[in-house]
């Protein structure tokens, strides 16, 4: 493995306003219609034991929630190592900490986090889920009917229910006519009065996250593929209340060892 150096990651995270134009998620699948490696439950083997790591293609969940949006690092991805920016929900720009995934077996990969300030820390990691993202809850692949109908707030929330249709969504009981469109795989863009409003992302999981528009954003930026809107007026973290996929993630993290 190449050493994952501070020097190497945060030279690059300092010029975050010039990479911004450029940084894209991960919203494509590889090649044989799977999941990114990364997507999954698995267990860190830290000096101090066990702990687990959930991860969905484009997220990394903290405390049983959708926390750090993953950008894949142009220039960095081979076949078996991927190098991430990170952003935290909330945030207006990515945040000090890289991400590095480093293939070393079918369901096995080392594990690094190089936070702004602090030596990187590397551990291995063993997949605790099944990988491919047609039984893969964490996936976000062929998902897409889900983004309608009714949603729940979480602590990542202020509202307490949305429901979403095709040409209406009302939150916590007051309604707005908007019009949807999938503008990605996993993420739907809502415009109202022809205006974009926000988009709906697929988080992962039973989750997906309500992005509010600054004023300013246009059509175009909303459907352009290439580039990543980083800054939000906010986003709140919504949950599919039929979900089954925190069971399933709760029931591989009790086969750690």
């Amino acid at each position: 493995m190449l050493k994952f150096t501070q020097k190497t990651v945060f030279r690059n995270l300092a010029k975050v306003a010039a990479f911004a134009a450029v940084a894209t998620l991960t919203f494509a699948a590889p090649a044989q219609a799977e999941s990114p490696f990364h997507t999954g439950v698995w267990q860190l083997n830290e000096a101090n034991g066990p702990r687990g790591l959930v991860v969905s293609d484009w997220l990394v969940f903290e405390d049983g929630l959708p926390k750090r949006w993953l950008y894949r690092r142009a220039g960095t991805n081979d076949e078996n190592q991927f190098d991430f920016f990170t952003r935290t929900l909330g945030d207006s720009g990515y945040t000090p900490v890289g991400i590095r995934v480093y293939r070393t077996g079918e369901n096995s990969m080392k594990y690094t986090i190089a936070a702004k300030g602090q030596e990187p820390i590397e551990v291995s990691a063993v997949r605790l889920s099944i990988p491919n993202f047609e039984n893969s809850c964490l996936s976000v692949e062929k998902k897409g009917k889900r983004f309608f109908g009714n949603w729940v707030g979480t602590s990542g929330s202020t509202l307490k229910k949305l429901n979403v249709g095709k040409n209406k969504i009302s939150i916590d009981g007051k309604s707005r006519d908007i019009s949807i469109e999938e503008v990605r795989v996993g993420r739907m863009g809502i415009t109202e009065g022809g205006k974009p409003i926000a988009f709906l992302t697929d988080a992962g999981g039973d989750y997906a996250v309500l992005q509010w528009f600054k004023p300013g954003v246009t059509v175009e930026q909303m459907r352009n593929k290439e580039t990543e809107i980083l800054d939000f007026a906010a986003e709140e973290i919504v949950r599919n209340p039929g979900g089954t996929c925190d069971r399933q993630i709760a029931s591989r993290l009790k086969a750690m060892k």
